[in-house]
């Protein structure tokens, strides 16, 4: 390839299709992502250089630059080329809700635990009208009221959806639909130094030293109570209420030395760790959540069949044989059986 310091350019242009035959390459075509039309950006560059030797001033161009690098120069110039068409970037958009998604499961864990208290046997076969004014300005409304409208149907209940065609109205109430979170830390809190005044100029801006946790837990949980009354719509007199039914939820996360969060709790199956499951490590001892609320498991119902009134003509009917008599005839006397 190199005379004399000199470089023979078809010797160069020779590697270049040598590079390009390169099981390296060529591996990449064997991919289904690859092989179906979108091609790879290193082969296709190797492809894209080679491409040129067929121009004229290229190799004008190449013959009067090539004399003044040396060997290994061209060498590590050939590597960086092709570490350049090697190259490549990607980037994903991330966004994020206003409410977490663990705030929402857990709001709605404690709202199905709360309703499944509730026993609505004593409404099946009645019209209900479910009334929902008192909580609509409780968090996740819409999910409270469509739970509490399918645990009446289940229970054997008739929706109406105008008061007047009910016979019964169902009014709901809520002592408390919301979440709370407490934090521990064993470490070294975030510390704020205040800035300090000299002769009344201040001297330097105040700054914060970031907390050194050790270990850090946060366990939150989720609260639901309600309770329901039940009265005629015509006569206004009571028919039953349930009284206050209560439930929470939680969720757990522990940091160890910066490393976690392992979670665990109502919403969890199991300790999980950045998102997969931790698995048991101790015979005998499930770490499985298997409580499921009632509402949550999937139930089928069957349609009941029209009831068919048939009108019964006497004249079609036949009338019932009458049985055979038999006469006796005993002194004189005539016995019928």
């Amino acid at each position: 390839m190199f005379y004399n310091g000199q470089t023979d350019l078809s010797s160069i242009l020779s590697l270049l299709r040598s590079i390009q035959k390169f099981p390296v390459f060529s591996i990449f075509t064997k991919i289904p992502f690859f092989s179906k039309g979108r091609g790879v950006p290193a082969k296709r560059g190797i492809e894209v250089i080679w491409s040129l030797h067929r121009h004229e001033n290229f190799l004008q161009f190449v013959s009067t630059i090539l004399p003044h690098f040396s060997p290994i120069m061209l060498r590590f110039a050939l590597i960086c080329l092709v570490l350049i068409v090697c190259a490549g970037c990607g980037s994903t958009k991330w966004s994020d809700t206003s409410r977490t998604a663990t705030e929402q499961l857990l709001i709605s864990y404690a709202i199905d635990q709360t309703i499944a208290q509730i026993n609505f046997s004593v409404l099946r076969g009645k019209k209900i009208f479910v009334k929902t004014d008192a909580i609509q300005t409780a968090t996740d409304f819409k999910y409270l009221s469509m739970a509490i409208r399918q645990h009446i149907a289940t229970s054997g209940g008739m929706l109406c959806d105008k008061e007047e065609d009910s016979e019964y109205i169902v009014e709901l109430r809520t002592g408390a639909v919301g979440t709370d979170r407490n934090d521990l830390l064993y470490g070294i809190p975030a510390i704020t130094i205040p800035s300090v005044a000299i002769d009344g100029a201040t001297t330097g801006m105040g700054s914060t030293i970031p907390e050194i946790p050790f270990v850090k837990k946060t366990d939150q949980r989720a609260v639901c109570k309600m309770a329901v009354f039940v009265y005629h719509r015509e006569t206004g007199r009571p028919l039953w209420c349930s009284g206050n039914r209560q439930s929470e939820s939680r969720a757990k996360a522990w940091w160890v030395f910066g490393a976690g969060p392992f979670t665990k709790g109502s919403i969890y199956k199991g300790t999980e760790f950045d998102g997969g499951r931790i698995p048991q490590v101790i015979p005998g001892i499930s770490n499985e959540n298997d409580e499921l609320p009632p509402l949550t498991v999937e139930r089928y119902f069957t349609e009941p069949k029209p009831f068919v009134q048939f009108e019964v003509n006497s004249l079609d009917v036949p009338n019932p044989p009458v049985p055979p008599q038999r006469t006796i005839q005993y002194g004189g006397i005539t016995i019928r059986r």
